[in-house]
């Protein structure tokens, strides 16, 4: 007899067939039979034969291709266990197996008969079968997502029992069990989700089984069901995660590193509740490990600072808290934490669309600063300019105030103020829009947070000493320089020294200033007349003469009247009134007014004197000495300061000016954009200058000849000693209406624009 026929004469005929009836009641016969069968050999010890009927139950029927034999497998294996008792659990290394097996079938009557097999084979084994946990897990985490309806419920039924056999057994292998939850806990399936988070729940409700020491393995995959659509789901995931959270705070040994790491990638969530939970987790990590947090304080910046200007105010708040709350942390611990990645951080904030973002960045860095002064921040502050400077062309005022503050506190040192001053230099160098429309902001901030002297000095210097500097960058930075030294409240200190030039030390600002301003002629001549060095200023105006006169030049006369008529130069007006005291200031006003053609400008200025007296008048006066503003009888200081070598100084930078613009307009002569901007800065001229234009372009085109060497406008002309002027511009186009365009309105110099409005 074979094998397989000696294995099935251990159950009799009809019991198996009836076990593979299509009737229910003969099936359950079958059942019936089978469990009694098995009673009868276990009471005479035949363990032999049980294990041959396992044997025969599995391999002709569980394991077969026939659907109904597969029931009837799984039915007897059922009786077997439960025909067994309390010895069960000594055959479960053969019952539950091929039941397990049956849990993937195709025939979904096959899977519920698993289910309700091993549902029963549990009932009697108890704790026993737990050795099978993780096959039975992932077996009930894919069947928790079955179309069958009938299968779902049986697995839900089953599920039940397993979780209440956890609950119960002493002996639950945890460690055993976390690696497989660590892989599924990143399915997207919502039953299976829920399946998970209810067995995360029960697991952690279990008082000797650990789940938090185990947390990092599975946190990130609870976070990722945070943005499930189902809602349900979502408050379920949020409840163990919060349960989870409130541990953490009576909690010893807990793994704050790898929690941070997991919990930041979630701080940038597109998914607004989960960007909220994840925020939420940070604070109360700030709140509850105190110092502990501090060597992954980087890294909670990092996930703080993108979300303090949300849309969402519950985010924004709750960002804001966290930032709080950390800046508290940094700033009450005396033990070391990482500043150089803490610097790292902030430093690539500084490009955040934010503006909450940028400025949070920078209050870090200054807090940063005021807390470790140089004994521990002195080796980042160079590589913390790059980043600062750049930040200068922030689209926000803010943000910039509160860079040039930072860029201040961190340059007391002489060296870093050099480094400052230079780097900043050759930003504005670089950047022609920033010099611009930020330039005057940007110096006279720096004046509200450093010595203005020191300021002026060190780009003066810069300024006068660089050989590589572009003439046109030095003539436009020089307009600003002068505009702020002249009109700002910052500037208010070194004007009145300027103006007495009574100590050794204003001369010699004196002397370093005039050797920068010599790039712009028109600022040149204003810085004289602060420092009242009239008759300086009446050789001045003669070397003038010396120089090409250009549109620009005539544009920086025309601003320095509007300057002469602000409220800064009240003074100088108010010594008009006696000519006496003061003949070269009248000789050096009507040497402007010469030089201007006939605009707006001209009339002023022209008021302005005609209301005093008449320069003929001043030659029936007789000088006075030891008058006339600064000179070298009433101030015997300024012999030390040698004008003539200042003059020829003028005129060698005015040379190279010349020369730099002239190659400029040969490189630039068939350039379309420069020709575009030639024209626009043409249609922004005064009056007086643009009939200049007019008549001169006129004249071009009729004879061919280049115009007469004057200043014309409405048949008047006032004429120039030297060769031609504005020959740069001969070649610009003729726009008749422009005449009535605003010049303070014009783009072409950042002087235009910075003026205050009550000029």
């Amino acid at each position: 007899m074979s094998q397989k026929s000696q294995d099935q004469s251990s159950i009799p005929q009809t019991i198996l067939k009836n076990l593979v009836d299509k009737n229910t009641d003969r099936r359950k016969s079958g059942a019936q039979d089978i469990e009694q069968l098995i009673r009868d050999y276990h009471a005479h010890d035949e363990d032999a034969v049980i294990r041959s009927i396992i044997k025969t139950l599995t391999t002709d029927y569980a394991d077969s291709s026939q659907g109904n034999n597969k029931k009837g497998g799984l039915i007897g294996l059922a009786s077997v266990a439960i025909g067994l008792s309390t010895d069960a659990h000594l055959y479960i290394q053969e019952i539950v197996p091929p039941v397990l097996r049956c849990f993937i079938d195709h025939d979904s009557r096959v899977r519920f008969y698993a289910c309700e097999a091993l549902f029963n084979i549990a009932k009697v084994t108890r704790s026993k079968i737990l050795i099978f946990f993780n096959e039975i897990f992932d077996a009930l985490c894919k069947l928790s997502a079955d179309n069958d309806p009938q299968v779902k419920g049986g697995a839900q039924l089953f599920d039940r029992l397993l979780k209440d056999i956890v609950t119960e057994s002493p002996t639950f292998d945890i460690d055993k069990f976390i690696p497989l939850l660590k892989q599924r806990v990143y399915v997207i399936n919502p039953f299976c989700r829920q399946f998970l988070v209810g067995w995360v729940v029960v697991l952690d409700s279990v008082p000797n089984i650990d789940m938090l020491i185990h947390l990092p393995k599975y946190l990130d995959g609870l976070f990722k069901m945070l943005k499930d659509q189902n809602k349900e789901i979502r408050n379920e995931v949020d409840k163990a995660l919060s349960e989870f959270l409130r541990e953490l705070q009576t909690a010893e040994n807990v793994d704050y590193g790898s929690l941070v790491k997991i919990i930041i990638s979630h701080c940038t969530s597109t998914d607004d509740f989960t960007r909220l939970r994840a925020l939420t987790w940070i604070n109360e990590f700030i709140l509850v490990g105190k110092e502990m947090l501090l060597p992954y304080s980087p890294f909670l910046l990092n996930g703080i600072l993108p979300s303090l200007s949300h849309q969402l105010v519950e985010i924004e708040q709750m960002a804001s808290l966290c930032n709080v709350n950390l800046h508290k942390l940094i700033l009450e611990t005396n033990q070391t934490f990482p500043v150089g990645e803490f610097l790292q951080i902030t430093t690539q904030h500084l490009t955040s669309i934010s503006v909450q973002s940028r400025l949070s960045s920078l209050y870090w860095i200054l807090s940063l600063y005021n807390k470790l002064a140089n004994s521990g921040i002195s080796s980042y502050l160079g590589d913390l300019f790059p980043p600062l400077l750049k930040t200068l062309s922030d689209s926000s005022d803010e943000v910039v105030k509160l860079d040039l503050e930072v860029i201040s506190k961190i340059s007391n040192d002489s060296l870093l103020f050099d480094l400052l001053t230079q780097n900043l230099v050759a930003l504005l160098s670089s950047d022609s829009q920033l010099l611009r429309s930020r330039g005057n902001f940007i110096i006279r901030q720096l004046c509200l947070f450093l010595n203005p002297e020191m300021i002026f000095r060190r780009f003066a210097t810069i300024i006068n000493d660089d050989n590589s500097i572009n003439p046109e960058f030095a003539s436009i930075m020089i307009q600003t320089l002068n505009l702020i030294l002249l009109t700002s409240d910052e500037c208010l200190d070194m004007r009145r020294d300027l103006k007495d030039l009574q100590t050794p030390e204003s001369r010699e600002l004196f002397s370093i200033l005039y050797k920068s301003w010599v790039h712009s002629p028109a600022s040149l001549f204003s810085f004289c007349m602060l420092c009242q060095v009239y008759e300086h200023s009446c050789d001045l105006l003669t070397k003038f003469t010396e120089i090409e006169i250009t549109v620009n030049f005539l544009m920086e006369m025309d601003r320095l009247v509007q300057l002469l008529e602000s409220p800064k130069f009240m003074a100088l007006r108010l010594q008009l009134l006696e000519p006496e005291k003061y003949p070269s200031l009248f000789k050096s006003l009507y040497g402007l007014l010469m030089i201007l053609p006939q605009s707006s400008a001209f009339e002023t200025l022209k008021n302005r004197l005609t209301c005093i007296s008449s320069l003929g008048v001043l030659n029936l006066i007789p000088k006075r000495q030891n008058e006339d503003g600064n000179n070298s009888n009433n101030n015997q200081g300024l012999r030390d300061i040698n004008f003539s070598e200042l003059l020829e100084h003028f005129k060698k930078i005015q040379i190279l000016h010349e020369k730099f613009f002239r190659e400029k307009s040969k490189a630039s002569a068939t350039n379309d954009s420069f020709k575009q901007q030639q024209q626009q800065q043409q249609q922004q001229l005064p009056f007086g200058i643009q009939s200049y234009i007019n008549n001169k372009k006129n004249a071009s085109s009729s004879n061919n000849l280049l115009a007469p060497t004057s200043l014309s406008a409405n048949n008047t002309s006032v004429s120039s000693p030297t060769s031609p002027i504005l020959n740069t511009t001969s070649s610009l186009p003729v726009t008749p209406n422009s005449n009535q365009i605003n010049f303070t309105n014009t783009n072409t110099n950042p002087l235009s624009s910075s003026l205050p409005k009550n000029y």
